[in-house]
């Protein structure tokens, strides 16, 4: 497994804030079991139309920009599903055909989702991990991610199990090892599909170089990549308010994954890291290119 201290020797100085790349079987669990058991619930996902209405509300700014203030105004409630989407009707009857074919473009699904949340309790040397199910998540953030987004919760069948609690433990493992007092964590986990079709990539991390308001993540776990390229996770540092420095990438197999401290860390290691996941293409046009992950979002209590 690859840790802060392997890439601290590569880049001649030192990174405290921890980081472990592996996969699977660093963990002591079978890759090919654990492959071949995950990989058929991500036919059942949601429909991420998050995604899709940031890029419409942005678009439609760009395209009005007279106007973006008054675009801007709606788009939370539009976001959060308080309003329909005949709220930009107003502006979407304006577009031109060529605006209106660019529109549809970008209004098409190139992600899928599901969540489920679990509370860990540590007693000596046993992990109890017990269920908790949340009505809209939230995250810690400076952009719309603050914003509530309500998600189908996973089945019981993909989440409530030997191999996906074992999976849990592990990364209680992975924390407890930082912080051997912890005695509760709250882990939640994201089964995620990017889709990538003809010449609409698939962004993986649409937000940019960020991080995601947890105290650790597993930022990806790969299940399967499917007729596609990119998708190269990257570590960053960030140094100052604009500057990051990429200390880290690789391009994640199925089983592999990167455990990596996310928010305030560099208060009490001294490196605040960063992260980001370039956009998937098809390898061949003509099919469907796809990803899929489990992302764990994991906090100290």
């Amino acid at each position: 497994m690859i840790t802060e201290k392997d890439i601290s020797k590569r880049l001649g100085r030192t990174i405290k804030s921890p980081i472990r790349i592996g996969d699977v079987t660093d963990l002591g669990i079978d890759i090919t079991t654990f492959l071949n058991f995950f990989k058929p619930f991500f036919e059942e996902l949601q429909d991420d139309k998050y995604l899709v209405k940031g890029k419409q509300i942005t678009f439609l700014k760009q395209s009005f920009p007279e106007e973006s203030e008054t675009i801007e105004r709606i788009h939370q409630s539009y976001f959060e599903g308080h309003v329909t989407g005949e709220v930009l009707d107003p502006w979407i009857q304006r577009l031109d055909a060529s605006q209106k074919q660019q529109f549809e473009y970008l209004s098409t699904i190139t992600r899928q989702r599901n969540i489920a949340s679990f509370q860990i309790e540590i007693w000596d040397d046993t992990i109890f991990a017990e269920r908790i199910v949340q009505q809209s998540f939230e995250q810690d953030v400076d952009d719309f991610r603050v914003w509530k987004r309500v998600f189908t919760q996973a089945t019981k069948e993909a989440v409530e199990n030997e191999l996906f609690f074992e999976l849990l433990k592990k990364i209680t493992g992975l924390v407890k090892k930082i912080h051997p007092e912890i005695r509760k964590l709250q882990i939640t986990s994201h089964f995620m599909r990017t889709i990538s079709q003809g010449k609409i990539k698939g962004e993986n991390a649409p937000e940019g170089v960020h991080e995601d308001g947890a105290q650790y993540i597993m930022s990806a776990l790969v299940i399967n990549r499917q007729n596609i390229i990119g998708a190269e996770s990257q570590i960053y540092e960030k140094s100052s308010s604009e500057h990051n420095e990429l200390i880290y990438s690789k391009v994640l197999d199925p089983g592999e994954f990167i455990f990596q401290a996310d928010t305030g860390e560099e208060f009490t290691f001294g490196n605040d890291l960063w992260h980001y996941v370039t956009p998937i293409e098809p390898d061949d046009s003509l099919k469907l290119g796809i990803r899929d992950i489990i992302g764990f979002d994991i906090d100290i209590l």
